[in-house]
């Protein structure tokens, strides 16, 4: 990796944050509710414990909105918050520009592959006046490859998070 000297800097909500109605809530609470009903007649408590905590760990989760987090961009590498990602533990990289559509409001992000085995796929916000600095400065140190957004955030998007 060639030494490129910049710092570009922006702030960005940590996930996108959907306000939710009565009815969302009602909708969650029903289908967890019946799915434990059901594994507790079949014979797995355990599953349903789960299904009841990981419900109650959702709705805590859509009702707090995102913190802000500081990007950067550096020398070092690219960091988010607190977390830093140097660029000898980094793949390549995708920037997705944001999308509005008639269902989904999805915002830019910056998309990248990591080195390390347990945390392949790293995402990381991005706000439109920032996008073309960042597309240009981590072609400079990282190879652009075509990547799709990963699961979990798409799955996140469709039941509303």
């Amino acid at each position: 990796m060639e030494e490129y000297d910049y710092q570009i800097s922006w702030s960005a909500p940590e996930y996108e944050h959907h306000e939710h109605s009565a009815d969302w809530y009602w909708a969650i609470g029903i289908i967890s509710v019946s799915l434990a009903v059901a594994f507790v007649i079949v014979g797995n408590i355990l599953l349903s414990v789960i299904i009841i905590l990981g419900t109650g760990t959702l709705l805590f989760h859509a009702k707090h909105p995102p913190k802000i987090l500081e990007c950067k961009l550096s020398k070092k590498g690219v960091s988010a918050g607190d977390r830093l990602y140097p660029w000898e533990t980094l793949e390549s990289f995708w920037v997705l520009e944001g999308k509005d559509n008639a269902r989904f409001h999805r915002g830019p992000k910056i998309l990248l592959t990591s080195k390390k085995t347990f945390m392949l796929h790293i995402v990381i916000p991005l706000t439109n006046l920032v996008i073309d600095e960042v597309h240009q400065s981590l072609s400079h140190m990282l190879r652009e490859e075509p990547q799709a957004e990963p699961l979990h955030d798409r799955l996140s998007r469709v039941i509303g998070l």
